[in-house]
């Protein structure tokens, strides 16, 4: 008899424990609910980086352990998949609190996604935070990435007998004598310029949205057909400034300037038989691969004025942004909002963003360097104020990438005039409307 009721209540007790750990279960994958049983507040959070799921899970943990009231599921992109972890996600029924997104997604995807931050105390920080359409802050600059001539610095030493200051080509001459004094010491091509259809148009043709402050006030010119590009001193300069480039005088594909180079050209600069290419700071894991040379960032001259702002700039500006779900509670909001606040005014916050993510930080307060010496340029250059816009989170990749490019590389390659690439774009923009 003792036998059988000891079993009788070990059963209840076992099945009371194992109702305990059905709950426990249930509020780890349910953050649709905003509010688990326990107390604590459940959030999904979603990284379009692949390379840093490791950092990203165990920023999560690191969140956690300073916010016991809150739950973070962590989710990445793999790297190469195309299809969106944040589409993914939603097609299965979740409700993502905090998503990580590309800029020029803000005002086109994912428009009716985010809700304004503009009251946050991060934006103090931050000249990049982003805002859509309306002119609300939705997208919180989790890394910034910048572009421009990427040079080879021991081979622009070399050639101007010692220490170099980017920032002193300023002018298309100055960068013409430039290259000129590279060519006297001994560099038959000093530019490898690639030209395929994302870096030529994608990332090069858009600079010239930069001669308004906020560069969706000239995609809104060009839809509306006010903006004239041929008549354009902007567009043309850095048409004339390409023409330099991609030249036989100074490129080493310049008899055939359209061809897939990109890995050619890193090796290219990479081990200084050439001096400069166009790209960002993506661009040194190629670069280093080859050899541990320093390098560095030109501004891309649009003129000869020394004082156009342009010209004193290189691109730089937020590839990824966070946004939060409007559609998300006001608990998964509010623990949103502390996530954002920990990456900028924690310790281990900061410390994941850059030392261990090696992001470029867009936060003013931050003060820790990444290690690569393009990114540690661009990060350099947002310091002292010499950043223009990334002009591309302003218009639609996807134009400029399939539908435009093809045209671009016609007017490289000489089998388009500039008169009819102008034409082209202006009719494509207003085509839009």
């Amino acid at each position: 008899m003792k036998k059988s009721v000891v079993l009788i209540l070990t059963l209840v007790m076992v099945m009371v424990l194992a109702a305990c750990g059905s709950n426990t279960n249930n509020n780890a994958g349910t953050a649709n609910e905003g509010t688990a049983t326990s107390g604590k507040t459940t959030i999904i959070i979603t990284n379009g980086k692949g390379e840093i799921a490791a950092q990203w899970e165990q920023a999560a943990k690191d969140f956690m352990a300073e916010n016991p009231d809150i739950i973070v599921e962590a989710h990445t992109q793999a790297v190469g998949d195309t299809l969106s972890v944040v589409d993914k996600l939603t097609a299965s029924g979740k409700t993502i609190t905090l998503a990580m997104v590309a800029p020029d997604t803000v005002n086109g995807k994912y428009k009716d996604f985010g809700i304004d931050l503009s009251g946050e105390a991060w934006v103090a920080e931050t000249d990049h935070a982003f805002a859509n359409e309306k002119g609300e802050l939705v997208g919180f600059p989790f890394s910034i990435e910048g572009l421009g001539l990427v040079y080879n610095k021991k081979v622009v030493e070399n050639a101007v007998g010692g220490e170099f200051d980017p920032f002193s080509i300023n002018t298309r001459d100055k960068l013409v004598e430039l290259l000129d004094k590279i060519k006297a010491s001994g560099v038959e091509y000093p530019v490898a310029f690639q030209t395929e259809g994302w870096s030529v148009s994608n990332h090069y043709s858009t600079q010239f949205l930069n001669q308004n402050e906020d560069p969706s006030v000239t995609v809104n010119q060009l839809k509306s057909g006010e903006l004239k590009l041929a008549d354009n001193a902007a567009w043309n300069g850095y048409y004339d400034t390409l023409d330099v480039l991609v030249s036989q005088d100074y490129n080493k594909y310049g008899e055939r300037p359209i061809g897939v180079y990109y890995d050619d050209a890193h090796v290219s600069v990479g081990n200084g038989t050439s001096a400069m290419l166009f790209n960002g700071n993506w661009a040194f894991d190629s670069l280093q691969a080859v050899a541990g040379e320093e390098f560095g960032f030109i501004p891309v001259p649009v003129d000869n004025n020394p004082e156009n702002p342009l010209n004193n700039k290189i691109v730089a500006g937020p590839t990824n942004l966070l946004i939060i779900n409007k559609d998300a509670t006001a608990e998964q909001q509010a623990a949103a909002k502390k996530f954002l606040d920990w990456i900028v005014f924690s310790e281990k916050g900061q410390d994941f963003l850059v030392n261990q993510s090696q992001v470029i930080s867009a936060f003013k307060n931050n003060s820790n360097k990444v290690t690569n010496p393009l990114g540690a340029s661009i990060a350099n250059a947002i310091e002292q104020g010499k950043t223009s816009n990334f002009a591309l989170n302003y218009t639609t990749a996807e134009d400029w990438n399939t539908k435009i490019s093809p045209e671009v590389q016609k007017y490289v390659a000489q089998k388009l005039s500039r008169a009819e690439l102008a034409t082209f774009i202006e009719n494509y923009f207003t085509s839009l409307n």
